[in-house]
């Protein structure tokens, strides 16, 4: 007898299209009028990975300048930090881009770190297409890992400055402040003994303190926590060469702002780093959303200006 799905599978994709149509209302809605045009996208990866964003275009006078955003991990493009910065950023005149990374949300998590390159890429492509030059990368929390990875890693000569709130640092090294060194290297030993038995796609119930408990394939924890993983930020910012803006909260419980610092220790001499730490804000800016949004678009429309001035022939 063939296997019918349930009426709640059925219904699935018809519930996150209302949901996602909803969400491009309530943005249009809440924005002020002819100030930015918001639609949805969609994306594909070069692994065939299919993935959903919001592209804000600001109207009138505009940077021409985009904004590829990243959310931290289980985050999404529509809540946390992202449900207000894309729209606050495309208010002061800078295309947004926020997008869904594959594993996105609470539920598990199975894929490589380095495999959300091709995500990153995808959607620097779609800015690219839409005219937007030159292009701003973006991380939040774990996004941050991301973004300097991308950045190390390919050499996208299309972005040209980095933003980073709230980083955590190397993977590992959080696990340890949050659970203690023995508890940490016990689940990194574990999942790297079933990789190398070849069993990375077995699952393991990974426990993430205040982020709750997820699961997560042996493959995927190896990834993010192996000593030979490419997630390490201090590793990766010294191959970045881009000016970058680090911004930490001093109230920040998930993401100890002395990793800024570190970071800029660690950064290439080529790249100017700029830290900025506010006093009482957390690890989503929540009290803080005004001052973010001005901290970063005023970074950015320095770093333009400076970069424009350059440019201007002399005699």
């Amino acid at each position: 007898m063939k296997h019918r799905p349930s009426a709640g599978k059925r219904l699935w994709p018809y519930a996150v299209a209302a949901a996602l149509l909803a969400l491009t209302a309530h943005a249009a809605a809440a924005r002020p009028a002819g100030r930015v045009t918001v639609s949805l996208v969609h994306l594909k990866t070069v692994d065939g990975v299919r993935l959903t964003g919001i592209f804000r275009r600001p109207a009138g006078k505009c940077e021409n300048a985009g904004v590829v955003m990243l959310h931290g991990y289980s985050g999404n493009f529509y809540s946390g930090i992202m449900d207000f910065l894309p729209q606050a950023l495309a208010a002061r005149g800078f295309a947004t881009l926020a997008f869904n990374m594959r594993d996105h949300d609470r539920g598990p998590k199975q894929s490589r770190f380095e495999d959300n390159r091709h995500d990153i890429a995808a959607a620097v492509d779609a800015m690219a297409r839409r005219g937007c030059d030159p292009i701003f990368l973006y991380g939040h929390s774990m996004g941050t890992n991301h973004a300097l990875d991308y950045l190390a890693a390919r050499k996208d000569a299309r972005i040209r400055g980095v933003l980073l709130t709230a980083p955590p640092g190397n993977l590992f090294a959080w696990n340890v402040r949050m659970f203690g060194s023995q508890a940490a290297r016990r689940v990194l030993q574990k999942a790297r003994e079933l990789v190398s038995k070849g069993h990375g796609r077995q699952w393991m119930l990974i426990d993430l303190g205040p982020l709750g408990k997820a699961l997560y394939t042996a493959s995927h924890v190896v990834s993010l926590r192996g000593p030979r993983s490419v997630s390490d930020p201090y590793r990766n910012i010294t191959r970045v060469s881009v000016p970058i803006l680090i911004v930490s909260g001093l109230a920040d419980r998930l993401a100890d702002a002395s990793v800024a610092d570190r970071l800029r220790r660690s950064a290439n001499p080529a790249a100017a780093v700029t830290v900025v730490k506010l006093p009482a804000a957390g690890h989503r800016f929540s009290a803080h959303r005004q001052k973010l949004a001005d901290i970063l678009s005023r970074w950015m429309s320095a770093h333009l200006k400076s970069s424009r001035a350059r440019h201007i022939p002399k005699g």
